[in-house]
């Protein structure tokens, strides 16, 4: 099986989506298939997008499914995570090894948004760029603009963002074994 391969770092993207259009049913099929296949030592990379209002029953969802397939220490990585308020809480207590990466949306994050993002613990943050996908505003999206994003999240947690860079470097690191 490819996921026992040491030349593969993580199963994902993989989750559920409220906007691609696909049936949930089909959707959810899959992800039970592809959480069985979970290798525990490998971070399983989980995409949850859903239509506005949406975000946090599809994370329910997902959550409740990885919780039948997943060891409680499978190491998890919530791309683009959206900070919708007790979100990242409720993964954290069924899965310890969660971590939450955040996009160029920050720059949209509407109050409650940032206030989720301020209780993340910096020891569980990542960053990304989802590139070409989801722009900080007024830009096009691409990989090097990770710095724009950590200093939007710093500027939303009160930190400095040499600060919040260098602890995404180290979670990015613990995460993926580098």
């Amino acid at each position: 099986m490819l996921i026992r391969s040491p030349k593969v770092s993580a199963l994902g993207e993989i989750g559920l989506d409220g906007q691609n259009g696909v049936s949930m049913e089909k959707q959810e099929a899959l992800l039970r298939q592809c959480l069985a296949k979970a290798d525990s030592t490998k971070p399983v990379i989980l995409h949850i997008r859903g239509k506005v209002g949406q975000d946090v029953e599809l994370n329910a969802r997902c959550r409740t499914m990885a919780q039948k397939y997943l060891e409680k220490e499978q190491p998890i990585q919530l791309h683009c995570f959206s900070c919708e308020p007790g979100v990242f809480a409720a993964w954290r207590k069924v899965f310890p090894q969660v971590y939450a990466s955040i996009s160029g949306m920050v720059a949209r994050f509407n109050p409650r948004q940032k206030q989720e993002l301020q209780e993340i613990p910096l020891d569980r943050l990542l960053l990304e760029t989802d590139s070409p996908y989801l722009p900080i505003v007024g830009k096009v999206n691409m990989p090097h603009f990770v710095g724009d994003v950590a200093s939007l999240v710093a500027a939303h947690r009160g930190e400095r963002t040499q600060d919040v860079l260098a602890a995404a470097n180290a979670n990015c690191r613990s995460l993926f074994g580098l």
